[in-house]
């Protein structure tokens, strides 16, 4: 079986860096031994996603289950989702989170699996949260520098502060950065430091757990 994930961001950070991340979760937490197939995201400003009118919204959802759709009907054995990644920014996920769940939900068949995964407070979080194999690493210090409240500052500038520790001048290039970074954090410390990176995790296993069962039940009958 090949899983295919149908993403929707909002910024080129998650376009190059999304992906490989999912590909490590995929294979180094999850452990799952069938394939996995991040399709080309589609992308979109956060604040034209998240507007009370959904009117982009809709239209890139449907941009994404057409893309899904393509390859699932090439294969009956493939399964897949709906991926839409934001940052939260400045706005509470516990509020968020729910109405663009349900917004999504609502933009597509029944059968079609969705998700809404909102990084707290931005994505570079993630990358804080798990950072402690990152020593070294790019730029910045051999020892990494404290960390706490993981969810509630700015992950970015932590990054470019670090940075800036071994070298003045240098800053944190958000496209470029982020690609070395999110191959080498440790994804498990991440889940223990980021509830809103493992609600992420979370949501892929059961994802495939539905998958499977239905996949199961289907045999059965």
């Amino acid at each position: 079986m090949t899983f295919y994930i149908s993403l929707i961001v909002e910024g080129q950070t998650e376009v190059d860096c999304i992906e490989r991340l999912l590909h490590r979760v995929w294979n180094e937490t999850l452990t799952f031994t069938f394939r996995l197939q991040v399709l080309p995201a589609s992308r979109a400003a956060r604040a034209s996603l998240t507007h009370v009118d959904a009117t982009t919204l809709k239209f890139k959802v449907e941009e994404a289950r057409l893309k899904l759709d393509r390859y699932l009907g090439l294969d009956s054995t493939a399964r897949g989702c709906i991926i839409l990644l934001l940052d939260a920014e400045d706005e509470c996920p516990a509020i968020l989170g729910p109405r663009l769940t349900t917004a999504l939900a609502g933009m597509v068949p029944a059968a079609v699996l969705t998700c809404c995964a909102l990084a707290k407070s931005m994505f570079e979080n993630w990358i804080v949260a798990g950072a402690k194999t990152l020593g070294g690493v790019n730029g910045l210090p051999d020892v990494i520098p404290s960390r706490k409240d993981f969810e509630n500052f700015n992950g970015a500038t932590w990054l470019e502060k670090s940075l800036r520790g071994v070298n003045n001048s240098r800053k944190y290039k958000k496209t470029e950065d982020a690609k070395v970074f999110v191959n080498k954090m440790d994804l498990a410390e991440c889940c223990c430091n980021s509830p809103s990176f493992n609600r992420l995790v979370r949501k892929l296993r059961s994802f495939i757990d539905t998958q499977l069962n239905s996949s199961d039940g289907a045999a059965a009958s």
